[in-house]
């Protein structure tokens, strides 16, 4: 008596799975970030206040500081840590030893983190070319830039992620984006 009703629900289990794969996949709120095309990256009102208010204050100060590292922190997008790169440079002196400033090694690494979480492809090869990578995210951020490089086709793009990674002094893979890079041209 039991068993008639009981093959019933098991036809039906492939569609309550389907329904909640479905559901599940519905429910991942904002896309991922990194996913954005630069295009669509806008830096918000706060952060244009911010890049303004770091102008206008006394280079080299504790304030102007101050405002990079809240813009550092504000920042969600490439476009928007680019923007905070920019209003970096010459914000943070170096001491009598020549040594980079805790503080600008905060803002670097903070920077370098985000970049890696919400930053394309061009902007994170952009961002190893003009500004310094916290070393402790070189190799991370090189494993992110062949992780969005992904099938790409173009050997000039692997090239470009082969000279940032041997700028970060990742030679490993460097060498596996040179190799990739040379596949594709080969073809």
């Amino acid at each position: 008596m039991y068993a008639p009703s009981m093959w019933k629900l098991v036809g039906y289990a492939p569609l309550a799975l389907m329904t909640a794969w479905t559901l599940a996949s519905c429910a991942g709120g904002k896309p991922d970030a990194a996913t954005q095309p630069e295009s669509e990256q806008v830096v918000s009102e706060t952060l244009k206040n911010l890049y303004m208010a770091c102008s206008a204050a006394t280079p080299q100060s504790a304030a102007q500081q101050k405002i990079v590292l809240q813009m550092a922190e504000k920042a969600e997008n490439g476009r928007e840590l680019l923007l905070v790169m920019r209003a970096a440079v010459g914000v943070f002196p170096n001491d009598a030893a020549g040594q980079e400033s805790s503080a600008k090694l905060h803002i670097e690494a903070l920077v370098s983190a985000k970049m890696m979480k919400f930053a394309t492809l061009d902007q994170l090869i952009e961002y190893s070319t003009q500004y310094p990578v916290d070393s402790a995210s070189s190799r991370p951020y090189v494993q992110r830039m062949l992780q969005l490089g992904g099938e790409n086709p173009d050997p000039r793009l692997w090239y470009r992620i082969q000279l940032a990674a041997s700028r970060l002094h990742v030679g490993d893979l460097a060498a596996q984006a040179q190799a990739k890079g040379d596949q594709l041209k080969n073809k």
